[in-house]
């Protein structure tokens, strides 16, 4: 294992093999979202997309909570119009690059995913949550709509008139009714999420990239239709049959062992 950023940085992220493990460090505050942290993690997150041996990265948060949302203590200061939408725009980058970004996320949750928190968590591809932890689009309860992507996300996973219900309430989900909703893909014994995320990541090892980031960037544009499923066929298969790993999936297969995909 390799650490690419100080131990008290408030991002860390660290390799491990093929593994990018990003990890929010501000245990003291539950991992609460501070703008520095939110620069911290969109840059930690490209580093791990551009990196050609990164096959996966793992999310999670240092100490007993994954996160608690934004920093309460930056509402209290005077936001001006333009300043806000700037920081927002700033902060979608961080969604976009969990959602759209084309190297699978594993998210672990440990403790509170609460606001922020929890739209960081729906923003990965895979989500695995511990017994303990709990849930809550918190939003409402301090005046504010849903955020970093969570209204979309979150329907995708239970539907729109679920999620309406789950804004509107603001209710704590713990991780029995998260996983039963949908929300968690695999639960985990306490204190155990990062281990179990990190099970859950290996198969995505040994996977063939190129599809999955093309299926990654299709589902975050959006299928408004049957027509838009079978246009993003047309314009994705053609260049995968063209590739290296194509052709060595086709070889393995035939030659009864596992592909050794290299991503070209």
């Amino acid at each position: 294992m390799s650490e690419s950023t100080s131990s008290d940085s408030p991002i860390i992220l660290r390799k491990q093999g093929v593994i990018t493990h990003i990890e929010l460090n501000n245990p003291k505050r539950r991992n609460a979202l501070s703008r520095e942290m939110t620069t911290l993690l969109a840059d930690a997150l490209r580093e791990a997309h551009a990196d050609e041996d990164c096959r996966v990265i793992v999310l999670s948060g240092r100490g007993e909570h994954f996160c608690a949302g934004g920093d309460v203590s930056a509402m209290q200061a005077e936001r001006p119009i333009l300043g806000s939408r700037q920081r927002i725009e700033h902060a979608h980058h961080i969604v976009r690059l969990l959602a759209a970004g084309p190297k699978p996320v594993v998210c672990a949750v440990e403790g509170v995913a609460f606001g922020l928190g929890m739209s960081l968590a729906l923003a990965c591809d895979v989500v695995v949550a511990a017994e303990g932890s709990s849930m809550c689009a918190v939003f409402n309860k301090v005046g504010l709509v849903p955020d970093m992507g969570i209204m979309w996300t979150l329907a995708q996973r239970v539907g729109v008139p679920k999620a309406k219900q789950l804004f509107f309430s603001a209710e704590v989900l713990d991780q029995s009714t998260a996983q039963t909703l949908g929300l968690i893909d695999h639960g985990a014994a306490k204190t155990c999420a990062l281990a179990v995320a990190f099970e859950r990541a290996e198969p995505f090892c040994s996977a063939a990239p190129m599809p999955i980031a093309l299926i990654k960037a299709a589902y975050a544009k959006g299928f408004g239709s049957l027509e838009d499923a079978l246009r993003a066929e047309v314009d994705y298969q053609p260049a995968l049959y063209l590739s290296e790993d194509h052709q060595e999936g086709v070889k393995a297969f035939f030659e009864k062992r596992k592909p050794s995909f290299k991503g070209k």
